[in-house]
Parts: C-alpha cells; sequence; structure tokens
C-alpha cells in the first residue's frame, strides 16, 4: 500500500511498535504535502544490489535514494545499464534524490593545484549530469575540495574560492542542457563554514541551476541549523538529516543516532517550512554491521522527526 511502513524484520518493543504506528499517518500525510522520506545507500552493506537497496528502502517506508557514483554507479556506465537501473526504482516505487559526485571530485578535486586535475573534476561532473537525467534525477551533491590534510594546508581557502567557483561555472552548461541542478555540500572540509559565506557562494553564480545540498548535522559543531535554514532559504535544494551530540566543554562532540543529540528537530522542520523548502529529505546514516536491522531503526526515528513538523 503506497506510504504504508513496512515493521517487517524490526526488532522493536511493543511500545516502540506502537508508537510508530501511531505517527506513521501523521508522517505519510507530511511527506505526501511538503517533505519526501528518502535514504542514502550508505546505511546499506557494502556491495548491495542496488535493486536490493530500492526493494529494501521502499518495504521500510522510504520512497527515494540517494546513490553515489563511483560506488553504487559506475561514471562509465552504458545506457543500457542506466535504463536498467531507472526501471528498477520505478518497479519499487523509488525516486533519485540525488547522486553523490563525491568519490570522482575526492580524485579530482576542484581546487587542485593542478589544471589537469580540475579539468578532468568538471568532466566528471559534466558526465555525472549526463547519468542522473538518464535515471531522471534532479540533483548531484558536489563535496568541494579540502583546504588540506590533517593539519597539513595544501589549498588556501581564498584559493579554493577562486578555483572551485571558476570550475564549477564551466559545468554549468551542462547541468542546465541536462536539467540537473548542481547542489555542493556543506561538509567538514574546513570551507564554507557559515550560512553567510555558502549564502554568498551560491547567489555568485545567478543560476537556476546551482543550489545548496543542507546537512544540519554537520553545522552543530559551529552553529545552528535552523539559522543556517533561514539564512539560506530557497537556495536549500536537497537536505540531510543527521544528529550531533555536542560536549559539554569545548573539545569536539560527535555525531549519534537520530533522537539521541542535540539537533533541534522541531525548529530545524517549522524553518524549513517557513522558508518554503518542499521536497526530499535523507538521513545519511552509515551502514552498521552490528545493526542487522538498521534500516528499519532508523526509518522509526524518521517517523518520529517528521511528525513533529
Amino acid at each position: 500500500m503506497e506510504g504504508a511502513i513496512c515493521f517487517l524484520d524490526m526488532k522493536l518493543s511493543r511500545r516502540e511498535l506502537l508508537s510508530a504506528v501511531a505517527l506513521a499517518p501523521m508522517a505519510r500525510g507530511q511527506a505526501k504535502s511538503r517533505f519526501i522520506r528518502s535514504i542514502c545507500s550508505v546505511i546499506f552493506p557494502p556491495d548491495t544490489p542496488i535493486p536490493e537497496m530500492f526493494r529494501r528502502a521502499k518495504a521500510a517506508g522510504f520512497d527515494a535514494m540517494e546513490l553515489r557514483l563511483g560506488v553504487d554507479i559506475a561514471m562509465e556506465s552504458r545506457d543500457t545499464a542506466l535504463a536498467e537501473i531507472r526501471k528498477s526504482a520505478g518497479d519499487n516505487g523509488i525516486q533519485f534524490t540525488s547522486l553523490w559526485v563525491s568519490q570522482p571530485l575526492g580524485r579530482h578535486p576542484l581546487n587542485s593545484p593542478e589544471a589537469s586535475v580540475r579539468a578532468q573534476g568538471v568532466a566528471d561532473i559534466e558526465r555525472a549530469t549526463e547519468i542522473a537525467a538518464a535515471l531522471g534525477c534532479g540533483a548531484l551533491l558536489l563535496v568541494p575540495g579540502r583546504l588540506g590534510n590533517g593539519a597539513k594546508l595544501v589549498v588556501g581557502y581564498e584559493e579554493t574560492w577562486k578555483l572551485f567557483t571558476g570550475e564549477l561555472s564551466k559545468c554549468l552548461p551542462a547541468a542546465e542542457k541536462n536539467r540537473v541542478i548542481l547542489t555542493p555540500e556543506n561538509v567538514w572540509n574546513k570551507f564554507l563554514v557559515s550560512p553567510l559565506e555558502m549564502r554568498s557562494f551560491v547567489d555568485q553564480f545567478r543560476s537556476p541551476w546551482l543550489g545548496a545540498h543542507f546537512d544540519m548535522g554537520n553545522v552543530m559543531q559551529y552553529g545552528y541549523p535552523e539559522d543556517w535554514i533561514r539564512t539560506l532559504g530557497p537556495r536549500i535544494k536537497r537536505v540531510h538529516v543527521k544528529d550531533y551530540k555536542l560536549s559539554a566543554r569545548s573539545e569536539q562532540g560527535r555525531f549519534v543516532p537520530l533522537l539521541e543529540g542535540d539537533v533541534n528537530f522541531a525548529a530545524v522542520l517549522k524553518a524549513l517550512t517557513n522558508t518554503g523548502y518542499s521536497g526530499f529529505l535523507s538521513p545519511e546514516i552509515d551502514y552498521d554491521a552490528s545493526q542487522p536491522d538498521h534500516l528499519s531503526q532508523v526509518a522509526a526515528q524518521f517517523t518520529k522527526i517528521l511528525a513533529m513538523a
């Protein structure tokens, strides 16, 4: 049944099960009216076949997925293979939220001092827009190049801004041609570390084909996600859902399971609603071999979060 949440293979207590069932209608209504329940492929065991990911995601109550180029889908995939993936998604009632270009850009960062490396990064993004178009996916997740490696600075902040801007501009014609939005994400790479900077970075392109992929958990160490959302507003095109526990002292906190950290999910959902965001929300939760029912657990946690909207 469309929108139903499957509790098969879930090891929940009676109280947790009844709670999840009670919240399900509210969460389904929210998903249909504003938010689309999505999940990132990183939650599945390595080498899980894509059709199996789709099947399991749908059974857990998700309607969309984010896949990784270079991991789930090869950059050199032929049209026939992409058509099969698209058909499998459709057969399972799964939409494509975005494709991650993290691995290709990890090898060919757009802020590399080497022009040839940057050129290959541009080619990777252009190819990624073609793959996305073939799949019917409307966005690419981009990770700006790192400024350094550990304590060693490699490329300065201002230089990274200039290089990343220049190279990304070259990708916009392909994005427009294939109708795919490029969405740089706020990640822990010491770049675009405030909402004002992310806003300025996006605005300089003056293009409807470039926006922001916002990760609420990634800002918690040095900001507040609801504040970022109000600042970025309609520039946000995709959203990652994560939780983060702040330290009581000055050292770094840690990422934790949903609802066990300090993200104010009610405030975040209110901010998204007030700024007009309507679309995909994707828990980005890594695979945990010690939890065989991890997907079902995340689905139940996500249902409770959506009920706060």
